[in-house]
């Protein structure tokens, strides 16, 4: 679309342009002026996804107009997790490693894993997949030149299945093609595969094929293709779009430099997303590292943890003990309330002093059990050299920068505090979390709106995080 320009109050033009994010529960809007590298507004409306998800569409921009007032958009463009997002399955060799190259890829692509196969499927796996219905399914297994048995075997039984999910092959290359003939009837994509070497990671060019199939099919089978015409392009999965925003906040671009590695986490209703910025080497003498290497730009999603559908989660994780302790109600009062939560997922506040105080113990506990699940674990081991200290996973003990967002946070006066539950526990000395580190607070949800504006402008996308997304407390 050509470059239409609206006037500001002032008699200066500007450049707006519009994001959106077509979310599970809420279609989110953010407008900016692109020549004053600003936020103009953002608004949100209940994502209509069962009917058409252009009616959601329309009413977040009429909130948004009342906000900004007309505006003449030069781009619009859009992210999308709706209707769940994009929900995944693999399957690899060896646990420790083809499998868990899948879940990087598979979550570095911004899905959400369902679950993810070790060695053979059986009939009773064959029968899980087939029932769960995968958007997308990852098969993976073996390095090039070695064991092609467990990927062969594997690929015949989702022959036998059937079904209409794509399936993304990124194992052994010896075997690739005869997988990809087993498989002649479904759609099927031949990548690279995602671990050629022991111990070498090639995650991006399933990464690569696993947005392009979402791209393509997805989008369609949630009804957003009737955006066609409103948007200049759906560009990614609202989790890639979040990821690429954390490594511009924390790397910069040519323009303008970063604020430093970082750790993000994103409380929802059902899941916790947890994101680090950070090479995580080891920062201990005498440490040496154990499994796959890290990605420097790594996603977890905690798909049994979340404030409303997984309250659940949390309270398993925690213990009603833990619950009762930080908010100060009593353990039954605490389970009577976390059930009333699982069947209201709807259920806000509003002001009622024991939801707020339960809802603030949730929150402190769902954010400790996604960080420390993300965070690299220390073990001692003892060898002729004297002891010695086990890595796995990544360190992120010395990551200065700490990003939160979601309802329970950014709507309360003890951000800092339910935040603090993702630095390091002396009770949990060997959990590698952050030691120390300055909360940052994305009250105004725009990171996923910053990570498509990033494609196209990322140092405007990096200067307007630096003035919206600030340190906790701190006026704007």
């Amino acid at each position: 679309p050509p470059q239409t320009r609206s006037l500001r109050t002032d008699g200066d033009t500007m450049t707006p342009i519009l994001l959106i994010d077509f979310g599970s529960t809420y279609t989110k809007v953010t407008a900016i002026d692109l020549d004053g590298e600003m936020l103009l507004g953002t608004a949100a409306s209940y994502t209509t996804v069962e009917t058409d998800v252009t009616e959601g569409l329309a009413k977040a921009l009429t909130l948004l107009e009342a906000k900004t007032g007309p505006l003449v958009f030069a781009h619009r463009y859009a992210c999308s997790s709706a209707a769940g997002g994009l929900r995944m399955m693999a399957s690899g060799l060896v646990p420790e490693l083809t499998a868990q190259a899948a879940r990087q890829a598979s979550l570095g692509a911004g899905a959400k894993v369902l679950k993810t196969y070790a060695f053979q499927l059986t009939e009773d796996d064959a029968e899980e997949i087939s029932a769960s219905k995968p958007d997308i399914f990852l098969l993976v297994g073996g390095t090039d030149g070695g064991n092609t048995e467990c990927i062969l075997h594997n690929a015949q039984v989702l022959a036998d299945i059937g079904g209409g999910f794509p399936i993304v092959i990124a194992g052994n290359r010896t075997a690739s093609r005869q997988c990809q003939r087993i498989l002649s009837d479904r759609e099927v994509h031949l990548c690279e595969n995602v671990m050629p070497k022991f111990g070498v990671l090639n995650i991006e060019p399933a990464q690569k094929a696993i947005r392009e199939v979402f791209l393509r099919r997805i989008v369609k089978a949630k009804g957003l293709s009737k955006t066609d015409s409103l948007l200049s392009g759906i560009l990614m999965p609202t989790p890639s779009a979040v990821m690429r925003a954390m490594e511009l906040l924390a790397c910069g671009c040519e323009e303008e430099s970063g604020i430093g590695d970082l750790l993000a986490v994103d409380v929802g209703g059902a899941t916790t997303d947890v994101y680090s910025v950070s090479e995580g080497a080891p920062t201990q003498v005498n440490t040496v590292c154990k499994g796959l290497p890290e990605p420097f730009v790594k996603r977890t999603v905690e798909g049994d943890i979340g404030m409303r559908y997984s309250v659940r989660g949390i309270l398993d994780a925690a213990g009603p003990g833990k619950l009762s302790r930080i908010s100060g109600l009593p353990i039954p009062r605490v389970q009577t309330l976390v059930q009333f939560l699982r069947e209201h997922t709807d259920t806000l506040p509003n002001g009622n002093p024991e939801l707020e105080a339960l809802d603030r113990a949730l929150a402190s506990c769902a954010i400790e059990a996604a960080v420390t699940r993300h965070a690299g674990t220390m073990e001692e081991a003892y060898t002729l050299m004297g002891l010695t200290y086990v890595q796995t996973g990544k360190d992120l003990t010395q990551v200065s920068n700490l990003v939160v967002t979601g309802g329970s946070l950014i709507h309360t006066e003890q951000t800092s505090k339910i935040a603090s539950y993702a630095l390091y526990d002396p009770a949990q000395p060997m959990s590698l979390r952050p030691k120390q580190a300055r909360v940052l607070v994305d009250r105004q949800y725009i990171l996923s709106a910053m990570g498509l504006l990033e494609a196209s402008h990322p140092a405007c996308a990096l200067r307007i995080m630096k003035k919206e997304i600030t340190v906790d407390g701190d006026p704007k």
